[in-house]
């Protein structure tokens, strides 16, 4: 009970949570987020067989094992009680992200820069550098190629939204609609205006999302468009 008590008790903050994690043994990195605590389910039976690296991200409903429980089996096949559990450490490398409905079983190693998608159940090593889905989960294509594809589909499915807004609607479409699209119109030079120009909730959500990566935007990125008015000319 008083076990219980504890771990719901870290439920209540992030900083609670990552240092009950840390106090049981769980290795972790900087920069952890969990979507959901209340539906997070790692396995602490041996903690120190997890290992978790710098800005990894957990989506809801995500399930972490270290061992199983074939063991119970046992008493009835063979008339014996054997506590044998398979045991296997989880390690989870730098920047991964997890989306919702994942699962992933003993003895997995999950490499750097590496999305694991929807439903997935990861029941062996996943390489670095890929977007990785399936039940098993395993590599469909590598982070550049689906970096690209994202690109190119992400213009066209705006393009698709501006023209509904336009045709369905009956109204031109504004800035206001597409502001969680300033990537593709707004040059990273540009970024502090084109915030400036929203509202103070507005710029708290897109300041958030961004994060550490604000200044790389700032001195890096190089929009499709130059400007919501070049963007939507050429929709």
């Amino acid at each position: 009970m008083i076990r219980k008590i504890r771990y719901l008790f870290a439920l209540t903050s992030k900083k609670r949570f990552h240092r009950y994690l840390k106090k049981k043994g769980v290795i972790m990195g900087k920069n952890i987020h969990f979507k959901n605590r209340k539906t997070i389910d790692l396995d602490l039976t041996r903690p120190w067989l997890i290992e978790i690296g710098d800005n990894v991200y957990f989506n809801k409903n995500f399930t972490l094992l270290t061992h199983d429980a074939v063991s119970r089996l046992y008493k009835i096949k063979y008339n014996d009680f054997l506590p044998l559990h398979s045991t296997g450490k989880v390690k989870i490398g730098n920047n991964v992200a997890f989306a919702r409905e994942v699962t992933v079983l003993k003895g997995v190693t999950i490499g750097d820069n590496v999305f694991i998608g929807h439903g997935s159940l990861v029941s062996k090593d996943i390489p670095s550098n890929c977007i990785a889905v399936g039940r098993p989960a395993k590599a469909v294509c590598t982070i550049d190629e689906y970096y690209e594809k994202s690109k190119k589909k992400y213009a066209e499915e705006v393009k698709d939204n501006y023209l509904r807004i336009k045709n369905e609607l009956r109204r031109e479409p504004t800035i206001e609609d597409f502001k969680d699209e300033y990537s593709l119109f707004v040059n990273g030079n540009k970024i502090d205006d084109f915030l400036d120009s929203l509202d103070e909730k507005a710029q708290k959500k897109m300041r958030k999302q961004m994060g550490d990566s604000y200044e790389n935007y700032k001195k890096n990125h190089q929009s499709m468009f130059d400007g919501f008015d070049h963007m939507v000319a050429n929709f």
